[in-house]
């Protein structure tokens, strides 16, 4: 594994509203280093994709997000430290035993059921990435849950798992992961492809209210989803289409 970099300086909260909203105030007030970690017990406002709340009991799940200052880089990339955080996710579960898929763009599935997700926010200055947090949730003890789609590594295992031990392992794939960034990115996309959820499988799905049926064949270097639909490829944004489960 690389140096560790990332989670080289750690903030630990019991209760917070969001993590990635504490990050964002330490990056304005400049009272973080580059590659700081912000964990949290409890959420009161934990954010997902598409504005949706995240759900978690108090201290039985890693909430957590990280801080990354990137060195003058293009937005051009953001694909790959999409690519990079879902790999470094499916990698820890595994190295728990635990085999997981990635539900484009970022949503990690076992079993056709969530057990974590990830929520990029990014500060952009005249087309370069100035800043970066990388926020996550990913259930590990938490044995019920409202969504009925969304599971944990305890329901998996069937034992309970130690949130620390997890959140160093998830550091130390993420660290790894995050050196191909600029420097590799055909073997970067190639594992993402190799854990994709439905690859090559017909699925149905939702885009502006129409209903459709297709295959998905891969994700572009844009990071949009690419659709066999009655023999044409097309390319889907995040947020443009939605899967029907």
């Amino acid at each position: 594994m690389a140096k560790m970099f990332l989670g080289n300086q750690i903030f630990r909260l019991y209760k917070v509203d969001s993590t990635n909203n504490f990050a964002a105030n330490l990056i304005e007030e400049q009272l973080c280093r580059n590659g700081a970690l912000i964990l949290a017990d409890a959420q009161t406002a934990g954010k997902g994709q598409r504005g949706s709340l995240w759900e978690s009991e108090t201290g039985k799940n890693l909430l957590c997000s990280y801080i990354y200052f990137p060195d003058n880089l293009s937005v051009d990339f953001l694909q790959e430290f999409n690519m990079c955080l879902s790999i470094s996710i499916i990698k820890c579960l595994k190295h728990f035993e635990i085999e997981a898929e990635i539900k484009w763009p970022n949503d990690i599935f076992v079993g056709g059921k969530k057990i974590s997700g990830i929520l990029i926010e990014n500060n952009v200055r005249d087309g370069k990435l100035k800043s970066m947090v990388f926020g996550l949730g990913l259930n590990i003890n938490q044995l019920s849950f409202l969504n009925l789609r969304a599971t944990s590594m305890a329901l998996i295992r069937g034992i309970e798992f130690s949130v620390d031990e997890v959140s160093l392992q998830l550091t130390k794939e993420f660290n790894h992961w995050i050196s191909f960034i600029g420097s590799d990115h055909q073997s970067l996309k190639l594992v993402y492809l190799t854990l994709l959820y439905g690859l090559n499988k017909n699925h149905r799905f939702n885009s502006q209210d129409q209903e459709f049926e297709g295959v998905i064949v891969g994700v572009n270097d844009r990071g949009e989803l690419e659709i066999n639909i009655l023999g044409e490829i097309r390319a889907f944004k995040n947020k443009e289409i939605s899967f029907l489960m």
